[in-house]
């Protein structure tokens, strides 16, 4: 199994360097890769972070297709997504939630926004 890290996704998606471009879509085509939340979530990280300054719900888009591309069938991932295109939440928090909706994991924290969406 190939792990594929926030670079190569970024390359790939971006399109922004022919040749690394090109080198991540081999990684992809070859298949078998897993692909870790911790890396998605420095991915969202950095599109939208001072350099891109990507809206939300493009990276929503982008990334949600990125892993059908990748047959990526994480379901907290795309839970997840749904949440950050919707909020203000970061990434993590929207993992947490996700964790907590689907798989029914107590999230333990002091956030009061997190706590409310929640106990919703």
């Amino acid at each position: 199994m190939k792990i594929l890290d926030a670079n190569v996704i970024l390359r790939y998606i971006l399109n922004d360097n022919a040749d690394l471009t090109d080198k991540a879509a081999e990684f992809i085509s070859s298949g078998n890769i897993h692909i870790p939340n911790e890396v998605v979530a420095e991915v969202v990280f950095v599109l939208s972070g001072k350099v891109y300054k990507i809206e939300r719900n493009r990276i929503k888009t982008a990334l949600i297709a990125f892993l059908d591309e990748v047959d990526c069938q994480n379901e907290i991932m795309r839970k997840a997504f749904e949440v950050y295109g919707d909020t203000k939440f970061d990434f993590v928090d929207c993992l947490l939630y996700a964790y907590s909706k689907l798989n029914g994991d107590e999230i333990c924290t002091f956030d009061k926004d997190l706590a409310k969406i929640l106990n919703k």
